[in-house]
């Protein structure tokens, strides 16, 4: 007998071998793909990796113009450009299946993992996966996996299965169709080529995003006024507010500030009190993503990406979860034991474990595929992990070591003073009992005011009253942890994909600003497009309507043909209005992307921009359109930045351009005549730039870099003696 057991990646398989060894497993290959073979129980054991999807979906028939519902699984490698190492893959898992008995599918237990498994036994090994066990873990330590190993599932979980299959047809079905629609209608109105996506997340998404940037523009500050009471004691100053936060009479502002100035200042009440806060619930992915950009600057997909690596190494549980609890028959201790070997944690570790009880804290969310992120317990070597590695692990195992701790206790202090019948506030607050803040008091911002001691009846020594002109603001523009919360309060994407989605708005040019998230005239104009002609394709519930269609073929309330073919007919409704208002779609767009030549194929995609190019670079790009990232991801083609224009080149006339290095990603300046003008300049890699119209030494542009509340112009050409100092 022997078992072949279908993990998703190599380093994952090569946990799994390790782990159920009975002694070290063999190492061997398959042209270029490594398996292990071992055994165990006296059964003979191969595990095999996959390299995530090896499969994917493709028109059965190549066709241009939209509709297309004709599709089928095809390898990866003929979906996608670039995926050639899948093709060893599929080869050895297919060489692999005729010497096995038994198949055991090991993936990550989600929709995407089920889906790998799936498609690797029906069209790598030509196993009917209904045939297949399953192997259910949440952490690859040898204890979780030996105990998924002696408690298989009898199949694959087809619930899971089917709604990863779902997804990706719908998400095929929407981004191709819908992308290639957009692109039809750039076509009829301007006769030429450009590639714009959209999708069935990716159009909500955007329109709440939209939705804020309108806000922004069309708000109108309103001035109000504060007013301030500075008084002294015991030798230090502090500032009183006015009980009413905005006076929005100048008059009346005018009036308080000369009332009260009369005095006498008196303490009219003191008010003392204190407040338990409890330790933060576990973590889930959103909490961890939102939590990691607070504290890091990380973005959404970098904290997932990092989590999955500690995942792969044993240090953590499985990161795509939605759930705030941890498992029931987690051995707290063990795990506790383990950290307190680590210098940074082991006070706090033995502190619990002098505990008789150990109790988490725990949130309302659940999961019924994994628990909420807890470290494993397995310990990192030295020089294990790098610098962004240790930042997520150590904000995980704070996070875990708070949980069992003793509520933080606050005090805050409400003094008001009465000057004249006017009340003046002054507010102070402080820790006076660490408790969990011990651990995790690095990652939470407390305001510390600690305020001398007032007795109610006492006078003020009053330094000043004043009043301060201010002015409303306008909502804030989201992050991108902002993003995440806001897909997740809409019910729009999954925990898996949403920073994916953030990050396909980016690539495409929609969005911009890393950490304030701003909307793109382009962006901008593609909602106004849809959202006027064909609404439905940016509907947040229509789209929230499919994904709790697909939450029930998983608890196996909805069947998955049929979920497909009521999102088939209402996308063929929308595409019959998209049809008929094709014309006046593409107008509006080009009222963004304009109709100017570009340097290239490649700038005129990133720049957003429509090029005239020929039937053979029209194919090509038709091509990227059908790509997979479109399918899943919504995410197909090469990025687009707009260019940005900061001069007219001294050499030739034409424009330079802000443009990106293919390879690492920098910006510099370049000509828009390129490869016929060489021209090109460097730039400073942080900070906005925004063009000023001046030039300096030789005729090189002059512009200004905005970053971290301050504004400087300087010269491009690095040989100009103001480069590095600027003009301030």
């Amino acid at each position: 007998m022997v078992t072949l057991i279908i993990a998703e990646k190599p380093n994952v398989a090569r946990k799994i071998a390790y782990a159920l060894a009975e002694g070290k497993p063999v190492r061997k290959t398959i042209g270029k793909v490594s398996y292990y073979e071992f055994t165990r129980d006296g059964k003979r054991i191969i595990v095999a990796p996959a390299v995530g999807h090896l499969f994917s979906l493709a028109p059965k028939v190549k066709t241009y113009g939209y509709p297309i519902f004709d599709i089928e699984w095809v390898p990866v490698y003929v979906a996608e450009k670039g995926k050639s190492y899948a093709k060893d893959y599929i080869k050895a898992l297919a060489t692999l299946a005729k010497r096995a008995d038994e198949f055991v599918v090991a993936c990550d237990y989600d929709t995407e993992g089920e889906v790998i498994g799936y498609t690797a036994l029906k069209y790598a090994c030509g196993v009917d996966p209904s045939k297949a066990k399953r192997m259910k873990f949440s952490a690859l330590t040898k204890k979780d996996l030996l105990r998924a190993w002696y408690n298989l599932e009898p199949t694959i979980n087809f619930g899971m299965a089917d709604a990863g299959i779902a997804r990706h047809v719908l998400d095929w079905y929407w981004g191709v169709n819908l992308s290639r629609a957009l692109t039809s209608a750039i076509k009829r109105a301007s006769g030429k080529w450009m590639v714009l996506s959209t999708g069935r997340v990716q159009g909500p998404t955007l329109k709440f995003l939209v939705d804020r940037e309108k806000e922004i523009q069309n708000f109108k500050p309103t001035p109000y006024w504060v007013i301030k009471m500075i008084l002294e004691k015991n030798g230090e100053q502090y500032t009183a507010t006015y009980e009413k936060e905005r006076i929005l009479d100048e008059e009346e502002a005018k009036r308080i500030v000369e009332e009260a100035k009369k005095g006498p200042a008196f303490v009219e009440k003191v008010e003392v009190k204190q407040q338990k806060r409890n330790p933060p619930v576990p973590f889930d992915l959103g909490t961890l993503q939102r939590e990691a950009y607070s504290a890091f600057g990380y973005s959404p997909k970098k904290t997932l990406e990092i989590a999955q690596k500690l995942y792969e190494k044993g240090l953590q549980s499985y990161p795509r979860t939605s759930s705030q609890k941890l498992p029931k028959n987690l051995n707290f201790r063990t795990i506790l034991q383990n950290l307190a070997k680590l210098p940074e944690y082991k006070p706090f570790a033995h502190a619990l474990l002098g505990k008789d009880r150990l109790k988490p804290v725990e949130g309302k969310k659940d999961d019924p595929a994994h628990p909420a992120i807890y470290p494993t317990g397995e310990l990192p070597k030295p020089g294990d992990l790098t610098k962004d590695e240790q930042n997520i692990y150590d904000l995980v195992v704070r996070r875990f070591l708070a949980l069992f701790m003793e509520p933080a206790v606050r005090e805050t202090m409400k003094v008001i003073i009465n000057s004249n019948g006017h009340r003046f506030i002054l507010s102070g607050a402080r820790t006076v009992k660490e408790g969990w803040l011990k651990v995790y008091g690095k990652y939470v911002k407390f305001d510390e005011v600690i305020l001398p001691a007032f007795r109610e009846g006492e006078p003020v020594k009053v330094l000043q009253i004043k009043r301060e002109k201010k002015k409303t603001k306008p909502p804030a523009r989201y992050s991108p942890a902002a993003v995440i919360k806001r897909m997740e309060d809409l019910g729009i994407g999954t925990k898996a994909t949403r920073a994916q989605i953030l990050e396909t708005l980016y690539s495409r040019g929609y969005i911009e600003g890393k950490r304030k998230i701003k909307v793109t005239p382009l962006g901008m104009r593609v909602i106004e497009a849809l959202e006027k002609n064909v609404p439905d394709i940016v509907s947040v519930e229509l789209t929230r309507a499919f994904e709790e269609k697909m939450e029930e073929i998983m608890a196996g309330k909805a069947r998955k043909d049929q979920v497909i073919e009521e999102s088939k007919n209402q996308l063929v409704k929308i595409l019959q209005v998209f049809k008929e208002k094709e014309l006046d779609i593409g107008r509006i767009l080009l009222e963004t992307t304009g109709t100017g030549a570009t340097p290239s194929k490649s700038t005129a995609r990133k720049a957003g921009a429509v090029k005239e190019i020929s039937a053979e670079e029209e194919e090509e790009a038709r091509k990227t359109v059908d790509g997979k990232a479109e399918a899943r991801n919504e995410n197909a083609g090469r990025p687009q930045r707009k260019a940005l224009v900061i001069g007219k080149c001294p050499k030739c006339g034409g424009d330079l351009v802000v443009r990106y290095n293919r390879k690492t990603g920098k910006r510099f300046v370049g000509c828009s005549n390129w490869p016929k003008c060489n021209v090109t300049y460097p730039l400073l890699q942080r900070g906005e730039i925004i063009p000023t119209n001046k030039t300096c030494c030789g005729g090189a542009p002059v512009v200004k870099i905005r970053e971290k509340g301050r504004e400087y112009e300087i010269c491009v050409d690095m040989n100009c003696r103001d480069w590095k100092k600027g003009k301030k």
